[in-house]
Order: C-alpha cells, then structure tokens, then sequence
C-alpha cells in the first residue's frame, strides 16, 4: 500500500496586532507554510501532511491561536508519495 500525502491551503484572518506573532506560530508547525501574508491580518497558509486528520488537527491548532478570528480551508489535494 503506497503512502499519500495531503495538501491543503487555508485562509487564516487575524486580529492586525497578532498577525505576525500567528505567522511565525504557524511556520513552527511541521509541514505548514506561508506563502503570502498581509500586515491587516490575512494569511495563506499551505500545509502538506500524511494524513487527512493531521490536516484536521492543524486547522483546529491554527484556529485555536490567540488573535486568530477564522481559518478557512480552500483547497485539499491526495496525492500518492510515490509521485
């Protein structure tokens, strides 16, 4: 059996005055990062993991960050590892 990998993006808005603080937060999660962000609070957040609940369990972490108002998922691809 092949192992996947997920990847997915997410729009993460924050409170202005935490955006930085939540931007390097994420970066330190494995697999997560930011492709592009915004001073006025706006991330793009990628993540690549192994499994479809790790997604999962980093979206309820990055929503769980002090500052953070939503973090809404855009896009979740499978693709086989071996790919």
């Amino acid at each position: 059996m092949s192992q996947n990998v997920h990847i997915a993006s997410l729009v993460v808005l924050t409170q202005p005055d935490s955006w930085r603080t939540i931007h390097d937060a994420i970066l330190a999660l494995p697999g997560a990062t930011v492709p592009a962000s915004d001073p006025v609070g706006k991330l793009v957040v990628v993540l690549e993991t192994e499994t479809e609940s790790d997604i999962l369990s980093m979206t309820t972490q990055i929503t769980a960050m002090k500052g953070v108002l939503t973090a809404n998922l855009v896009y979740h691809q499978i693709e086989d590892a071996a790919t």
